[in-house]
Parts: C-alpha cells; sequence; structure tokens
C-alpha cells in the first residue's frame, strides 16, 4: 500500500467513525455556539454598534469558540485510537507514522473546518455583523466571506498540525484533557492571535491589513506541520 494510499484509508476511517456517532461533531456544534451566545449575553445592553468594534467581538467570540471545539476534537480523536489497543493494531500494518500523522491532520482538518464555517455564518448572524457593515463592504460580503474561511482553514490546519502531536502525547496518560489544554494553548497562541487579526481586518475594512499576520499564520502552520511529519514516530511510542 502507497503513502497516498495509506494516507486515504485513515482519512475515511477517520470521518466514518465520526460521523457514525456524531455525538461529537453535535457536542462541538452546540459548545461553539454557546461561547458566542455567552460573549452575546455577557455585553447585554453596551453591545457596541460601531463596525470596528462590533468586528473586534466578533473575532473575539469566533476564536474563543474555535479554540476551545478544537481541544474537544482533538482528544476525542486520539481516545478512538488508544481504545481497546487500536493504535497497536494499526502500527502492526505497517503504516508509516508520519502518514497516520497526516491523515490525523487531515481528518481533523476537515471536521474542525466545516464546523468553523457554520460557526461563522451563525455567529456573525447572532452577532448581527452584517447589519453594521458599511454600504462598500456590504457590496464585498461575498469576497469577504471567502476570504474568513481561508483564514479559517489555515487556521484549522495550524491548531491540527500541532494540536494531533500534543494529544498524541496527552491521550496516554491520566488527566488527558486538561494537560492537552495546558500544553496545546500556549503553543497555539500565534494560530489563534494571527487568526483573530486577520478576522478583525476582513469585517471591519474589508481585506487583510498587510501581510504580517496571515504570513505568520501560514508559516506557523507548515513549519509545525513539517516538523511533527518527521518526528511523530516517537511521539505515538510507548
Amino acid at each position: 500500500m502507497t503513502g497516498i494510499h495509506q494516507v486515504g484509508w485513515l482519512i475515511r476511517k477517520d470521518l466514518a467513525l465520526q460521523f457514525r456517532t456524531k455525538d461529537t461533531l453535535a457536542l462541538i456544534l452546540v459548545f461553539s455556539i454557546l461561547v458566542v451566545l455567552i460573549f452575546i449575553f455577557a455585553f447585554g445592553s453596551i453591545f457596541p454598534q460601531g463596525a470596528a468594534e462590533r468586528g473586534k467581538l466578533a473575532a473575539s467570540a469566533l476564536w474563543s469558540a474555535f479554540a476551545f471545539a478544537g481541544i474537544i476534537t482533538l482528544n476525542r480523536s486520539f481516545e478512538i485510537e488508544r481504545a481497546d489497543g487500536a493504535l497497536h493494531g494499526i502500527r502492526l500494518t505497517g503504516i508509516d507514522p508520519g502518514n497516520f500523522y497526516l491523515a490525523k491532520v487531515l481528518s481533523n482538518l476537515v471536521l474542525l473546518t466545516g464546523l468553523e464555517i457554520i460557526v461563522l455564518l451563525v455567529g456573525l448572524q447572532f452577532l448581527d455583523v452584517f447589519d453594521t457593515l458599511t454600504p462598500d463592504l456590504q457590496k464585498k460580503l461575498p469576497q469577504i466571506l471567502v476570504q474568513l474561511m481561508g483564514v479559517l482553514a489555515i487556521g484549522a490546519l495550524g491548531f491540527c498540525a500541532v494540536g494531533v502531536v500534543v494529544s498524541g502525547v496527552s491521550t496516554s496518560t491520566h488527566g488527558n484533557e486538561s494537560l492537552l489544554s495546558v500544553i496545546l494553548l500556549p503553543l497555539i497562541l500565534p494560530v489563534i492571535m494571527a487568526g483573530a487579526k486577520c478576522t478583525v481586518s476582513l469585517l471591519t475594512i474589508g481585506a487583510l491589513k498587510g501581510l504580517f499576520w496571515i504570513t505568520l499564520l501560514a508559516a506557523y502552520s507548515l513549519v509545525f506541520l513539517a516538523s511533527s511529519f518527521l518526528l511523530f514516530e516517537f511521539v505515538i511510542e510507548d
């Protein structure tokens, strides 16, 4: 079996398990929307009316929801592999650890990106961001949404590139969810910061303000993806 076939088989396996039960997907979706609603209720009567402040609020709420949803997704993803020695069975088939890592990253990337797009559209509607956009930005709304989805996809790639490694280590220990959060959140801080900055820029001026933050987001994701691919064999060793 070639590397591409190995990765493809593992991705199909992961997605089939996630969509068969659907409990993780429902949990993440409900939790993410709940985080957005908490931000809305917390501001209450002092809800910002300006487009700039509303864009900052939306970026804060959305990326907070994405961060916690990503932790849940990654933890559940590796719990499946650790249960009943499934990971040992996969390794006995001769699948390369790097291919296993890529498959985990890509399967979680598909799930997170899809859920983030749903939460993005719902969250922007709940936060009334569309109503505060200037007439010029409303004309560019389809283009802005496409760019936002691109930023979410790159951010999700960085999140998964780091998170798969950390979740692979933490799920073999007691208190794995707490350990995953403690280790992962500082590592993905650049992803959250860059993603939030790009989101604020798109929602307020309709374009990316400079290339620094999007470059940081892409470079951080690719560097972690490449290095983790090479080192993942040592992560899943018992």
